[in-house]
């Protein structure tokens, strides 16, 4: 599902374009950046949810895997989506455990969805020339990593 999420910070106010998975997904449990928009959901975690009862002990038990975030930040519970203009949080009305099985997933524009199964992607919403220039823009900066 396409939406825009207008910024929670009344000096910002930017509307950002998300998608968002339908519960019929079930994207549970997914954790979010601390620093940015990417969210992460594995399989692996999505197992535990099946076995075990929701509670703190599970959610301590998932968050001490959580890898580190390709931008630098880390994975953790309780983490909400950010405006990319002003950094604030879309802040959600759930504490961490009660959101360990919300299967709605909000993914921003620009970020990323890191899975351990299948693929991972960027979500690019928006026009065709915006998509042709972050693939530009993404192919340049990998040929220059390369360079010594």
């Amino acid at each position: 599902m396409d939406r825009k999420n207008e910024c929670p910070n009344p000096k910002c106010g930017k509307e950002t374009p998300a998608w968002q998975s339908s519960g019929m997904s079930d994207s549970c449990p997914h954790f979010f950046c601390d620093t940015c928009s990417n969210v992460i959901h594995r399989e692996q975690d999505h197992a535990l949810l099946y076995e075990n009862e929701i509670n703190q002990e599970l959610l301590d038990r998932i968050a001490a895997t959580l890898p580190d975030c390709p931008c630098g930040g880390r994975f953790v519970p309780g983490a909400n989506p950010k405006c990319p203009s002003c950094k604030t949080e879309y802040v959600h009305q759930w504490d961490a455990v009660k959101r360990l099985n919300v299967p709605f997933m909000p993914i921003l524009d620009g970020s990323c969805l890191i899975r351990d199964r299948l693929y991972s992607y960027e979500v690019c919403i928006g026009s065709k020339p915006k998509y042709w220039w972050r693939l530009f823009t993404n192919a340049l900066t990998s040929l220059g990593k390369g360079r010594s």
